[in-house]
This record gives structure tokens, sequence and C-alpha cells, in this order.
């Protein structure tokens, strides 16, 4: 009876999160195709953000390159321990958002501080901490002056 219920708990979950994060992996998917990069900073001005490199980090934890994956961000970990104590949090204490919201704050402030470390000893020259020339203000910029040389 117990696994029962479990089973049907998952089937709930899985049927009220599924599409959605079907969405959001298949807009990605086309950001990532359409501009080399899911992340908007790189995308619009050509600078990495405090999260840069944690997507190849997954990817590399998850195919088991654990040395490169903590290379390319070190951080990830508190990402994942924040996925692991939040539905346990959620079950166990009911002032369960206080924690979370502790914990997100936290975090924050370390991607910070990580953030500014990183560019200063690697930026611009060391991935993921690298200046992409390629970015939309600069394509931007290239457009209005091409438009006031015609003028």
């Amino acid at each position: 009876m117990n696994g029962e219920i479990k089973l049907k708990e998952l089937n709930k979950l899985f049927k009220k999160y599924f599409f959605p994060v079907a969405i959001c992996i298949f807009f990605l998917e086309i950001i990532n195709f359409l501009f080399g990069s899911v992340c908007y900073s790189t995308i619009l001005f050509g600078i990495p953000c405090p999260a840069c490199g944690i997507t190849r980090a997954a990817k590399l934890l998850l195919t088991g390159h654990f040395r490169e994956s903590f290379q390319m961000h070190p951080l990830l970990f508190l990402v994942i321990i924040g996925v692991v104590i939040y539905p346990l949090l959620k079950k166990l204490l009911k002032n369960y958002r206080f924690f979370i919201n502790s914990y997100v704050i936290i975090c924050i402030l370390i991607f910070v501080c990580f953030y500014i470390y990183r560019l200063q000893k690697y930026y611009p020259n060391v991935e993921p901490m690298v200046y992409k020339e390629d970015n939309l203000l600069v394509k931007a910029r290239a457009l209005i002056d091409y438009a006031k040389q015609q003028q």
C-alpha cells in the first residue's frame, strides 16, 4: 500500500512538471543552437556570469569526469546540496522556507564572491571565464554605426 501511494505521488509530480521542464529544455537547446551558449550574460554582453560553467560542470560530473567538473565550476556541489536538502527539509520541517531562503542567500553571496575571484584570476583567457566577442551588444553597436555611416 505504501509503495502504491509513492508511485501515485511520483505520477502526479511527473504529470505536473514534465511538460514545463520539457519546454524549458527545448528552448534552452534552441538558444544554445542559435548562440552557442545558454548564458544570457554571455549572449548579450560577452562576459561570463557567476554561474558560467555550471552546466558544463554538471555534464562533466554526469559523465564521470569529476576533476574536470570541479575545475569548470567548483560550486556545483552547492547546487546539488540544495536540490537534495529541499525535499528533505520540506518534508521534515514546517518552517522549511526560512532554511531554504537562508541557504539560497548564502549560496548567492558565495557565488558572487567566487565570481569576483574568478574574474580577477582567470578573465578573459581561461574557460569558462572568457570574453565572447560575438555578443549581441557588439552586433547592435556595429549595426548602429553602420546606420550612421549610411546617413
